[in-house]
């Protein structure tokens, strides 16, 4: 449950990576949640849950080996910004 919660705070500052997004809302996080979760369960397990730079590096670093549906949903909230 810590991982689900902490898991928006890191997709936002992994999708945004330094462009102007548009503001995450519930749905929005609720969507990469959904679709990212076992990727970060996968590529940054050990890593603290919260947005801190190790994860935040660590979701940028493994961006091209997300999953399909995690790269849809990232790809859909960039283009809202």
């Amino acid at each position: 449950m810590l991982v689900r919660f902490g898991l928006g705070f890191i997709l936002t500052a992994a999708v945004a990576n330094g462009a102007l997004a548009a503001p995450m809302t519930d749905e929005d996080r609720a969507i990469l949640q959904q679709q990212c979760a076992g990727d970060f369960t996968t590529f940054c397990a050990g890593l603290p849950p919260e947005d801190g730079p190790e994860t935040q590096a660590c979701f940028q670093k493994n961006m091209s080996k997300l999953s399909p549906g995690c790269q849809n949903a990232i790809q859909a909230y960039k283009k809202k910004g």
